[in-house]
């Protein structure tokens, strides 16, 4: 079973566009007159509903709340839905949009190798090409030997996506390999019998944390290298060799695991969670913002959760939220209530997640502190200081077991 083709996911593996996406629906809201306030995690979470026009669909009955689901209705969504298309595509031309670490990079190596790639997009054909003109240049196209797109666009049909990649390269599926980013896009690559590897998109809650059956989950291609490399370095023609080394592995191992990817990806969320403990310093809703100061000088933490009476999770409260208040609010801060200025879309983790994948969430979101969710209820709360920290002690140990191997020697 030999590698022959290459197929990245346009929207995703090649390059994140939730966010354009976002922006797309926020400005034909806006457009429309009508109040849209949605922040990215909020807009993330509504991924799972599929299609674009599924998550336009939404947002348009929760605006009309009340109001029957008439003919206007449908006619108003679809007219929103169109509007935000075009603004999308418009955006995917005007947008700065850097393709994922290490995408350029395997690119460059497996046509030098003489691989086959394919490009699969969820996206239309228009909005496929004005992606690639904006992350590769006016001849990305040129780059990919297949493009495979639909000028309708998929919808939320991933299924018949792969099934279209598997007719239209006309090969045996197994000797290719899949490169994904989300669960519907993986699930339905395998489900066509490609292989996939996985790099785990920051805008899809729902990807896996590291290794979900036979598919290997990893945050970046570059992760793939070695532990000796950092992501934030340029790949040498070595590093580009030992990449595309690493997928050929994998692949003729029909990705099913990799032994030595980088320390942070066999350390899970709950190591940190044995050492620290699964203790959370908690909230009221209705406490005053003079209270919950108090309460951050007392307990000596930088953030706290505000949970439900049955214990559920109804959002997060942080030292920087208190000085951001501070400065819209004023004197009128110290009466206010936690619930006025709490993050209630809360971005959370879960114990078997990679302290890898934390890491890089808590980076991309900018956020300093993730609860630790296990079916829908707390059992832990880890910050960027923990995951620093046990890093810091790999290190050490690394350290101390190098040294002492050098002294054997000598």
């Amino acid at each position: 079973m030999t590698l022959q083709v290459i197929i990245i996911r346009a929207d995703g593996a090649l390059a994140e566009t939730e966010d354009v996406r976002w922006r797309a629906f926020a400005q034909a809201f806006a457009e429309s007159d009508y109040e849209w306030t949605c922040d990215r995690e909020a807009f993330t979470l509504t991924s799972k509903l599929g299609s674009s026009e599924a998550r336009m669909a939404h947002y348009v009955r929760s605006l009309l709340r009340g109001r029957p689901e008439t003919h206007d209705v449908m006619l108003l969504i679809r007219a929103m839905h169109r509007r935000a298309s075009k603004i999308f595509c418009e955006l995917l031309a005007s947008s700065r949009i850097e393709p994922r670490v290490g995408v350029r990079d395997l690119i460059v190596t497996a046509r030098a190798e003489g691989l086959r790639l394919a490009l699969a997009s969820m996206l239309t054909c228009r909005e496929t090409d004005k992606l690639l003109d904006t992350v590769l240049g006016q001849r990305g196209r040129e780059v990919f030997d297949l493009v495979i797109a639909d000028d309708a666009a998929y919808g939320d049909d991933c299924q018949r996506l792969y099934q279209d990649a598997r007719a239209k390269i006309g090969i045996d599926p197994t000797h290719c390999l899949v490169i994904e980013a989300c669960r519907p896009g993986t699930q339905a690559a395998k489900d066509a019998n490609f292989p996939v590897i996985t790099t785990r998109s920051a805008y899809c809650r729902e990807t896996p944390a590291f290794s979900a059956g036979d598919t290997v989950v990893v945050e970046n291609l570059t992760d793939l290298i070695g532990p000796d490399h950092s992501r934030l370095d340029p790949l040498t023609a070595e590093d580009r060799a030992s990449l595309l080394s690493s997928l050929h592995r994998l692949h003729s191992g029909n990705c099913k695991g990799l032994a030595d990817l980088d320390w942070s990806h066999s350390m899970r969320v709950s190591d940190i969670l044995k050492s620290k403990g699964s203790a959370v310093k908690t909230v009221a809703a209705n406490a005053t913002m003079r209270a919950l100061a108090q309460a951050f000088r007392k307990e000596a933490v930088g953030a706290m959760l505000v949970l439900d009476a049955q214990g559920k999770l109804q959002g997060i409260i942080s030292e920087r939220d208190l000085a951001r208040g501070v400065d819209e609010f004023g004197s009128d801060l110290t009466e206010m209530r936690v619930s006025d200025l709490m993050t209630r879309s809360v971005v959370t983790c879960a114990p078997e997640d990679s302290v890898a994948i934390v890491a890089n969430v808590m980076t991309q979101r900018r956020i300093r502190h993730l609860p630790v969710v296990v079916d829908g209820a707390v059992v832990g709360l880890i910050s960027i200081g923990d995951v620093l920290k046990y890093r810091l002690d790999e290190v050490q140990l690394e350290a101390s077991v190098l040294r002492d191997v050098a002294r054997a020697r000598r």
